[in-house]
């Protein structure tokens, strides 16, 4: 390859270097201050329902007095430790600031109609409502603190993942193991300067909640100093802090802290009332608090950005002195793109969907969906049901290795070539290829405890009839059953190929040394059978941990949750207890089960087995 060429390459990978940092950096800024937008829009309306209870109202109107109102809302500029730049409107007129420009009527009229608080351009406005609730009057407007960049560790973060950055790019178009190094170890630093910068980002939003708590108490013991009557009732000072919960509790330290309740991360400041009297004001924290959160993929993610321009630059720059293969993969990624496309969104997006949902109190009849950390994997672990159901889940599993037994000795039996062998082979096959819920529909007539035909044969030998899927007892052998009788044609089949392949020449030379028929099939045909044994065993372990249709169509999980297995479970949380954070991580749990039958495949598939 020419110099010119490969200094574009490198040129490329400096660029992506610089600009994987930028975007961190402008992530950083943004999230920031998307924090302090929303602490803007708290304060104004935690301001607004403050004026509503101290402002006195305009005799025979439930309007508020103007020239009280005016006092009230120049009294908060000069409140102590209540550092928001605030202006109150009556109407569209400023009254904290007299030479302030107005607020637009249209902006005044959307205000009206939405009555609720909103983010227009730089400031966020929260309507003011009369003393009757229910007209709005005016609006008080709250303005975000500006924010930095980056903090100074951030920017140390910053300094050796450019540098490191630097180095890899330069050592685009080198020595294949050098260029190895160098992106190894850019990104190492880009991983760290990502924390950093998800640090920023998460210090900036326990700020933000922190300072909205100190505003909040500092209105809330404010009010009850101008209106003595409102200590009493906590609920009268709820226009305050609206969405948050203010309960009766002690004296603790001025500083907001963070506390688990019921499962769910709030932060909390106790707000003094009177001598003796004292309340607690809890608030769901900013979601970026939480280690969790998505802006901790988004900062690593965007960091780590360089490191694979760089690792491309590399492999472009080697790749593209031989034209002939890079038109080879060139091509081969565009016709695998399709089938990547599909995984991508239809598998891993679902799968770091569930991440996100495991670590949220997410369901449909509540739209706040704090973040909770572990919780539901605390839950899941110390849920008795689970137990239950991961244990009935094991138990429904050994009808794995029941099922390959018939399923060995049937193709055993039919390893001929006839037509009646080939007729048995097709009704062997048939349930296995037919509808999973017509399956179960028959099963469950034939199961019928007064009209079944299993317990019509079953009284013709002078035997009592049971209820096989109404007994705690008999429910869930009973659907083991029907997974043998629906099993047994496909591992059938699958061993009938498996024997096919044995070679023939191996047992006539046994048969001539005098081996029996036992011999033979335990010395050579089982052996040889191995890995097609362990594939059976395998697939059907994961098939029978992912069973739900049986118990949903046959017992629907009882009785007694008899037949209560890990999907069944996992599709009641979801759908009938709308529990979706809970179910995500019984899904996981699931996976986790999934993945170490899976890894069990790898290992014992992955042996080679050598035969003379």
């Amino acid at each position: 390859m020419s110099a010119p060429a490969g200094g574009r390459w490198r040129s490329g990978a400096g660029i992506a270097v610089v600009a994987s940092s930028v975007l961190v950096l402008v992530t950083v800024r943004w999230a920031s201050g998307r924090a302090e937008r929303g602490l803007a829009r708290r304060v104004a309306a935690a301001t607004a329902g403050y004026l509503a209870l101290v402002a006195r109202p305009a005799r025979g109107s439930a309007d508020y007095d103007l020239s009280r109102l005016l006092i009230e809302a120049r009294a908060l500029d000069g409140l102590p430790g209540f550092a928001a730049p605030l202006e109150v409107f009556h109407g569209t007129a400023p009254l904290v600031h007299a030479t302030a420009r107005p607020l637009s009527p249209a902006l005044f009229d959307r205000l009206r109609r939405h009555a609720a608080a909103q983010s227009t351009g730089s400031a966020a406005l929260a309507p003011l409502f009369d003393r009757d609730g229910w007209d709005v009057v005016g609006a008080v407007a709250a303005w975000p603190a500006r924010t930095a960049w980056l903090s100074w560790r951030s920017t140390l973060a910053m300094l050796p993942s450019l540098v490191a950055g630097a180095l890899a790019a330069a050592a685009v178009g080198g020595a294949a193991g050098r260029s190895r190094r160098a992106v190894t170890w850019f990104a190492g630093a880009a991983t760290v300067f990502g924390l950093a910068a998800y640090g920023d980002i998460r210090a900036a939003a326990r700020d933000a909640t922190d300072r909205w708590l100190g505003d909040a108490r500092l209105l809330m013991q404010e009010a009850v100093v101008r209106v003595p009557e409102l200590r009493w009732s906590l609920s009268a000072l709820a226009p305050i802090a609206r969405g948050t919960e203010l309960m009766p509790g002690d004296s603790e330290a001025s500083a907001p802290w963070r506390q688990i309740v019921a499962g769910t991360p709030r932060a909390a400041v106790a707000v003094r009332l009177a001598p003796g009297r004292w309340a607690e004001l809890r608030a769901a924290p900013e979601e970026g608090e939480g280690w969790m959160a998505g802006w901790l993929a988004v900062t690593v993610g965007l960091a780590l950005l360089g490191p694979l321009a760089v690792a491309f630059a590399a492999w472009g720059e080697h790749a593209a002195a031989r034209p002939r293969q890079l038109r080879e993969t060139v091509a081969a990624w565009g016709f695998l793109a399709p089938s990547a496309l599909h995984l991508g969104v239809f598998s891993f997006a679902p799968i770091l969907f569930v991440l996100y949902l495991s670590v949220h109190r997410w369901t449909l009849v509540d739209p706040a969906r704090p973040f909770v950390g572990l919780a539901n994997f605390e839950g899941v672990v110390h849920d008795p049901l689970v137990w239950v159901s991961l244990r009935h889940t094991v138990v429904y599993a050994l009808s794995v290795p029941v099922s390959m037994i018939l399923s060995l000795g049937a193709a055993l039996v039919l390893n001929r070539q006839s037509w009646a062998v080939r007729l048995a082979r097709t009704v062997f096959l048939l349930p296995y290829v037919s509808s999973v819920v017509a399956i179960a529909l028959v099963w469950e007539w034939m199961y019928h405890p007064d009209f079944g035909l299993i317990n019509y044969l079953w009284s013709s030998l002078g035997l009592r009839p049971v209820d096989w899927l109404g007994s705690p007892r008999t429910a869930l052998v009973a659907v083991m059953i029907v997974s043998v009788w629906v099993q047994l044609g496909y591992q059938m089949t699958v061993f009938l190929a498996g024997l096919q392949g044995v070679p023939q020449a191996y047992l006539d030379a046994a048969r001539v040394d005098g081996a029996s028929a036992w011999q033979r099939f335990r010395r050579i045909t089982l052996p040889l059978l191995r890995p097609v044994t362990l594939f059976v065993l395998v697939t059907g372990l994961i098939g029978s941990f992912q069973v739900f249709t049986y118990m949903y169509v046959l017992t629907d999980g009882g009785p007694l949750h008899a037949t209560d297995v890990l999907v069944y479970r996992i599709y009641q949380t979801a759908w009938q207890f709308l529990q979706f954070g809970y179910a995500s991580a019984l899904s996981l749990l699931l996976f986790v089960v999934l993945f170490g039958v899976t890894r069990a495949q790898f290992m014992l598939l992955g042996k080679r087995q050598d035969y003379a």
